[in-house]
């Protein structure tokens, strides 16, 4: 029986408002359900136990907030407020320990990833941007990164800004100290980034990726062919069928606050003639594609020109580095490749 359930990539409305973008600011569905208890830490790796428990006892004792007073908040004024830096690799979850920091919280909150921070401070210009943040109690931020002077700027007086009222629990793959290192000549920002570290407590967590242990639905199209996989998968929100060439347009087209839209509307996405990345803009817009994927866990299906490096060695070689190889780590979990 032929699967008619999928759609052409022209159909999709990326239409969306500065609000509609604002009101996704937290866990997509595939961390919607994520609760300390839930999050198993690896026995081998201490640091894993000890940062749930300290994630855990911040969001429980943030949730009844003092009313401050005028004189309250003139002396909270005087210092920096210490809020959580987390470091470590890839797939050791991070993130779900930052989405159980979410769902424990009771008061005004917000999740979004570094990126999507940027997109909104480009967007609606920084102080607007301040001025939306100002009111959370809870920020959390997913993937802290600094890839050039003008997000540096605008990071470190965002953060500044609203660091006297808002605790900021942030994740990362670098130390505070390695930002914007091999990116751009950080002597010059000494002032901005030394706002940033010093805002920050710094909890380094260790451990082995687990991502490949959760990838047990590919055994199961992986002796399929890319045409009987797309006739045979069954959706709930509907199927993507979009060519190589086409997705990559549209990522071209629309400011990637807006590529949500694609897996918030779609549990798969079919792509035809895949072919290694030859252009960096084209490999850095679609690793934000696979992280909105990797947000609302939509599974990814590739057939066309696959090799072993998506990313070949002269795009993998730039700054960008860290994020191309979390692009990797996500696709092991979300991607099958299938190959003629």
């Amino acid at each position: 029986m032929i699967n008619h359930n999928y759609k052409d990539i022209n159909t999709i409305n990326f239409n969306v408002s500065i609000n509609e973008c604002f009101n996704e600011l937290r866990p997509h569905p595939k961390f919607k359900d994520c609760t300390f208890d839930s999050y198993h830490d690896d026995k081998a790796y201490p640091s894993q136990a000890a940062l749930k428990e300290i994630l855990r006892n911040i969001s429980n004792t943030q949730k009844k907030k003092q009313k401050r007073s005028f004189f309250s908040k003139k002396q909270k004024e005087n210092k920096i407020a210490k809020n959580i830096y987390i470091d470590g690799t890839y797939g050791i979850g991070k993130t779900h320990l930052l989405s159980a920091c979410f769902h424990n919280f009771q008061g005004t909150k917000a999740f979004m990833s570094f990126l999507e921070l940027t997109y909104f401070m480009n967007f609606s210009g920084l102080e607007k941007t301040i001025e939306f943040f100002k009111p959370v109690d809870l920020l959390l931020i997913d993937e802290f990164d600094l890839d050039d002077p003008a997000t540096t700027r605008m990071a470190a007086r965002f953060i500044e800004s609203i660091n006297n009222n808002t605790t900021i629990i942030t994740t990362s793959n670098r130390l505070p100290k390695e930002l914007g290192g091999g990116k751009f000549d950080t002597t010059q920002f000494a002032r901005e980034l030394g706002i940033i570290s010093n805002t920050f407590d710094t909890i380094t967590v260790e451990g082995k990726s687990f991502r490949i242990n959760l990838a047990s639905w590919q055994a199961v199209y992986s002796n399929k062919s890319f045409n009987d996989v797309l006739n045979s998968y069954e959706a709930k929100r509907g199927i993507l069928l979009v060519d190589f060439d086409d997705l990559i347009l549209k990522l071209q087209e629309n400011h990637p606050f807006k590529f949500f839209v694609i897996p918030k509307t779609f549990d798969a996405v079919f792509i035809k003639n895949f072919k290694p990345f030859t252009k960096l803009n084209d490999a850095l817009r679609f690793t934000i594609f696979i992280d909105h994927c990797y947000y609302h866990d939509t599974k990814l299906f590739f057939d066309g020109e696959i090799t072993e490096d998506i990313f070949p060695k002269e795009i993998m070689e730039t700054s960008f580095e860290r994020q191309f190889l979390r692009c990797n780590s996500r696709l092991d979990e979300l991607g099958l490749f299938f190959k003629e």
